[in-house]
């Protein structure tokens, strides 16, 4: 299917990719300065203008910012430079220094920190994000964490929607359940389709990421950043599934909006159906491949939302009962499964996943290579 016909069909939203430079050779950077216990109120940490001449302190409250956790510096570099750059802390506050998803090397000599920074040839301004990546074939699941401490954009002030985050954490986990149940995991990885992206939402504003009011994802990222439809499951505050907005990146037209008892359907990129979405009129969520019965998704306590859980019924398997626990203190996700409990650990500065993804190789004598 052509994909301007797939545009018309579906409904789409232009969502415009950053320029990997800009024209007058600078970078957007932002770096992320993590702060040592009992510093929590110390004044942000500032660059010192005499190390950088061709640098550029930016003040957009969608890079920047400082919370008691961390300062976000957002700053306009020379492309594809090694620097070295001092910064003004208080004494003995700046724990970590953290570009991207992976720590920097810095020094300290009183208030001056001295970052080594190397030579960043695009933007690179996720620093502020905390959120686990799940890797599986076919699928990557995003974990956000949900910390009042780092709290921002749409959710800086008034009720922090707690119920809502939980009952996204146990949709994500329900979902890959049935991405796994399915076999749709390994057909979109065996047929090089892309990757399902399984998502919440980030509360912490991260590189001006509103996602708001509160919604979970799952869709299916083309080869190559071709583009991809995305849906936002909106979630109420009973915790239930209330509408899906749709758009596709990267292609022009208009979004469309599916309500309860709407099929949705996701296509790859020659416009093909490989899986369905329904909110029901109950507010919950049917999951299925193309064409064949879906699993149904419902609360796991009756007459509540997902904030209680998540039962996954599959036609032939026995339904199963998924929760959630994020224990941010520890850095630890539990997930129960039935009997069956994962326990994912992360760095609680980044959201970095820390268990192993996978166990060691055998030894090389026992190796054999794939055929």
């Amino acid at each position: 299917m052509h994909i301007a016909l797939m545009a018309a069909l579906t409904g789409a939203l232009i969502i415009a990719a950053p320029a990997a430079m800009a024209d007058d050779g600078q970078v957007t950077v932002v770096l992320k300065f993590v702060k040592q216990p009992g510093h929590a109120g110390m004044a942000p940490v500032t660059l010192l203008a005499d190390s950088c001449a061709a640098c550029t302190v930016l003040g957009d409250p969608a890079l920047a910012r400082d919370n008691r956790r961390e300062t976000l510096v957002a700053l306009a570099l020379p492309a594809r430079r090694t620097l070295d750059l001092r910064f003004r802390a208080a004494p003995g506050s700046v724990r970590r220094v953290v570009l991207e998803s992976g720590d920097l090397p810095f020094t300290v000599d009183g208030d001056s920190v001295t970052v080594w920074v190397p030579p960043v040839a695009g933007d690179a301004v996720t620093a502020g994000e905390f959120a686990t990546h799940i890797v599986e074939p076919g699928m990557v699941l995003r974990f956000e964490h949900a910390d009042l401490a780092r709290r921002a954009g749409a959710y800086a002030s008034g009720t922090f929607p707690a119920l809502q985050r939980r009952a996204a954490d146990n949709l994500q986990f329900a979902q890959r359940e049935v991405i796994r149940r399915t076999g749709l995991g390994d057909f979109v990885a065996q047929e090089k389709l892309g990757a399902i992206q399984v998502m919440g939402f980030d509360t912490n504003y991260p590189h001006g990421h509103t996602d708001a009011p509160p919604h979970m994802h799952m869709h299916l990222r083309w080869p190559l950043n071709a583009g991809t439809q995305i849906g936002h499951y909106y979630i109420d505050e009973r915790g239930l599934l209330t509408h899906n907005v749709v758009g596709v990146k990267s292609l022009d037209g208009q979004g469309r909006t599916y309500g309860r008892g709407e099929l949705f359907t996701t296509r790859d990129v020659r416009g093909r159906p490989i899986y369905q979405h329904r909110i029901t009129p109950e507010g919950w969520l049917e999951l299925g491949r193309a064409g064949a019965t879906p699993c149904v998704i419902k609360p796991a306590q009756e007459n509540r939302g997902f904030e209680t859980g998540a039962t996954v019924a599959c036609m032939g398997q026995a339904p199963v009962t998924i929760s959630v626990i994020d224990d941010l203190a520890a850095g630890i996700v539990r997930v129960a499964t039935g009997q069956v409990v994962e326990t994912f650990r992360y760095d609680t500065d980044t959201g970095k996943l820390l268990s192993s993804a996978a166990p060691p190789p055998p030894s090389e004598s026992n190796w054999v290579a794939p055929q």
